[in-house]
């Protein structure tokens, strides 16, 4: 008994190690390029005005990036966020007893139920606010007077980038007047005469609707929409990630999985999505791995698949003849990974 335990543990960890080398993998793509391209040019004049000293600093402009669940915005952005050279991470220093947190970048999410003033809360907790009498004083607080001591500790802490991930929770159900509040408190985050940062905003397409709302906030962010993979369009793309994946776990690919009606099977078990792509073939490969396979198969993906979302063969597009009326279940799959972007 102890020795099968045993046996069972060290294959759960061979297979864990090679889904991890699976998963650190980024394949850089036409969202990431077209990104990266767009952050690089607003940082560089942050960076400029900063070094001239300017002592009324130009507008800063923003980035909204906006796609289905599982496309892969989050991961594009935190690989650029956390690889990129003139980025410097986050450190606490000491002026005299206080200690600040000291950072280019402030990242949170805006958790579903977001209000204005509860993403002022967090963006302050993530930049070390501490309240000396109660940590909970703010919450009797107003979200204009949150919002000042936002913009306070942006600069003291020396903030150049703002990023809210899932920011249609940041707008969404709320009436009329909130939304507008919302929007004007990121339009007054890019416009600070004295300390611009620039907001970069993750979310569901819907988030594009809001901010297309307010012509100044549309002129003031560059908008990157995550488009879907199409088999026609994207088969060889698809076919050499399959390939490259395989790779690095040291299996071969069975000749069916290099046929275009694969890729159509998985494009639609993806619904087209990237990062879901990716989730889709790690865990046909997952499957080969713990199977010991020497090649991945077609029935591995749909081992996957089922693993995945429990369903019956009848349910499984790598299985039955007439996929195309199969109704993929919904499901935000977001891997270190991310293809996003190219159409």
């Amino acid at each position: 008994m102890g020795q099968a335990t045993m046996d069972d543990f060290d294959n759960a960890m061979r297979v864990s190690k090679e889904t991890r080398k699976l998963n650190d993998i980024f394949v850089e793509n036409q969202l990431h390029r077209d990104f990266s391209r767009a952050f690089t040019s607003i940082l560089s004049d942050l960076r400029l005005d900063i070094e001239l000293a300017a002592p009324k600093r130009r507008k800063c402009e923003g980035i909204v990036l906006f796609g289905n669940s599982g496309s892969g915005k989050s991961t594009v952005i935190d690989y650029v966020l956390d690889h990129h050279p003139h980025l410097q991470p986050k450190r606490v220093v000491r002026r005299g007893v206080e200690r600040i947190t000291k950072t280019d970048i402030c990242a949170i999410k805006a958790s579903s139920p977001a209000t204005l003033k509860s993403v002022g809360q967090n963006i302050l907790a993530e930049l070390g606010y501490r309240s000396d009498d109660d940590p909970l004083n703010l919450n009797n607080k107003e979200a204009h007077y949150i919002w000042n001591l936002v913009r306070q500790y942006l600069k003291k802490s020396g903030v150049l980038v703002l990023f809210i991930d899932e920011a249609q929770d940041f707008i969404i159900n709320q009436n009329r007047i909130e939304i507008t509040k919302v929007i004007n408190t990121l339009k007054s985050l890019l416009q600070d005469k004295e300390w611009p940062v620039c907001v970069v905003l993750a979310g569901m397409p819907e988030l594009n609707t809001l901010v297309q709302r307010d012509d100044q906030l549309v002129n003031r962010t560059t908008r990157i929409s995550c488009s879907k993979l199409v088999a026609e369009t994207h088969k060889s793309d698809v076919m050499s990630i399959v390939s490259h994946y395989a790779s690095v776990v040291d299996v071969d690919l069975h000749p069916d999985l290099r046929k275009v009606s694969f890729v159509r099977r998985l494009l639609h078990a993806s619904s087209g999505d990237f990062g879901k792509t990716i989730q889709e073939i790690i865990r046909g490969l997952t499957v080969a791995v713990k199977n010991r396979a020497k090649e991945v198969t077609v029935a591995d993906f749909a081992a996957g698949f089922q693993e995945k979302y429990k369903l019956v063969d009848a349910a499984n597009p790598y299985i039955v003849p007439d996929y195309l009326n199969i109704v993929v279940p919904s499901s935000g799959a977001n891997g270190n990974v991310n293809l996003g972007g190219e159409s």
